[in-house]
């Protein structure tokens, strides 16, 4: 491999390292920023989309420590795929074995982490749909800030003009 391409390789896994610890910072903070917010609110004043917010959230942290441990057995077991195939002569019936069962291992290790770090992001969103439901479920049951306009009483009817008179200053019904 080239030195350009080792180079892009590279940066490709560092890029996509970063961007995962990135979603562990967000899911860790989501689940501390739910937990400030509720603090002092009674379990049963807490709708249950919240509960199940900081529950995605968890899953996302965990999703993404998954899939980092998994980048890294990729990477070591390519390491040693790469030493396998750095000592065998290409050659013999041994090293066309070996080379085919790790590369199906490399193949399969390195895959694992796509799948973590898929369900890890929409773990995520999953979790900030849940919370913003649960919040609009909290700002249903608050009272409104405007009272309602009050309706006349039938005893107050006949101070209503009818409609089509105009009154000064009314605009009517």
């Amino acid at each position: 491999m080239s030195d350009n391409a080792s180079q892009l390789l590279f940066e490709f896994h560092k890029g996509q390292a970063q961007f995962a610890y990135f979603q562990l910072g967000v899911a860790a903070s989501a689940i501390a920023f739910a937990i400030h917010e509720t603090t002092g609110l009674a379990l049963a004043d807490a709708p249950w989309p919240l509960g199940a917010a900081v529950l995605a959230w968890g899953m996302a942290f965990a999703l993404g420590c998954f899939g980092l441990e998994a980048r890294q057995d990729g990477i070591h077991t390519n390491a040693l795929f790469l030493q396998i195939f750095g000592g065998l002569r290409p050659d013999s019936h041994e090293a066309a074995k070996v080379i085919e069962d790790a590369k199906a291992t490399v193949s399969k290790d390195l895959g694992k982490p796509r799948v973590f770090f898929r369900w890890q992001r929409w773990s995520l969103f999953a979790g900030a749909c849940f919370y913003v439901a649960g919040h609009l479920m909290q700002m249903a049951t608050l009272p409104s800030k405007h009272p309602p306009t009050p309706k006349p009483s039938a005893s107050m009817t006949h101070l209503i003009p009818p409609s089509g008179v105009k009154v000064l200053g009314h605009q009517g019904r």
